[in-house]
């Protein structure tokens, strides 16, 4: 196996989803006269609900190739803009967006980049032992365990999943985040309300439920690891 390089294809890939990106945040920066913070964002809202649409899309874009954004913010930011079933939509398609690139970025480098991605994130590790590498249960757990969206994206693309269970796996593992700030955002300036209340009750258990899954996996791998070295 070729060692992991950072070649031009890929350098040429990034650069694309980065300039596609960042063209639309500038815009909005632009029209804000400069005002970009996180407090702008949730208040941002043109008259024209596509262009505000447009503009969101074009946020979770950014947030495929950068790992600094919260894609919880966006997802709020989006509940604050649009009605709840409208705004669920547009989440899903935002989810769409950010896993996308890293994936054909991952497809592009091959297994070349896994062992590298092992090493920066050892709960990747757990997935070597899971059957059925390439199932979609697989694919939810990887986004179920604390990963970077990127990281979940490449490592998928470089296993060479198939795209639609890839995609589908991704939608799934990140409706329990995404759902409840969706919710969170929808309900902004009802903190008390019930289904605030619930979001963030939900959003906790999510949080809860990634721990148990990860510490789940992990004592199943080191079982097989022990076996092993027995056998």
């Amino acid at each position: 196996m070729k060692p992991f390089q950072f070649g031009k294809k890929q350098k040429f890939i990034w650069a694309l989803f980065l300039a596609a990106a960042w063209g639309t945040v500038i815009y909005i920066f632009l029209r804000h006269e400069g005002g970009l913070s996180v407090k702008e964002l949730l208040r941002y809202k043109p008259a024209d609900p596509l262009l505000s649409c447009l503009a969101m899309l074009g946020l979770f874009a950014l947030k495929s190739v950068d790992f600094l954004m919260n894609s919880g913010i966006l997802f709020a930011a989006v509940g604050i803009m649009f009605p709840l079933p409208a705004a669920l939509l547009i989440n899903v398609l935002g989810i769409v967006i950010m896993v996308t690139p890293t994936y054909f970025l991952g497809r592009s480098f091959g297994p070349s980049v896994i062992e590298h991605l092992h090493e920066r994130y050892p709960k990747l590790r757990v997935f070597e032992r899971v059957e059925n590498g390439g199932s979609l249960a697989v694919a939810v757990l990887l986004r179920s365990v604390g990963l970077p969206i990127q990281v979940g994206s490449l490592y998928m693309g470089a296993a060479n999943y198939s795209f639609g269970r890839f995609l589908l796996g991704s939608v799934l593992g990140l409706l329990p985040a995404m759902v409840p700030f969706t919710v969170m955002g929808e309900s902004a300036g009802k903190a008390g309300s019930p289904a605030f209340l619930i979001a963030v009750g939900i959003e906790v258990l999510a949080c809860l439920s990634s721990a148990v899954i990860w510490a789940i996996l992990s004592r199943r791998q080191a079982a097989k690891a022990h076996q092993a070295a027995q056998s």
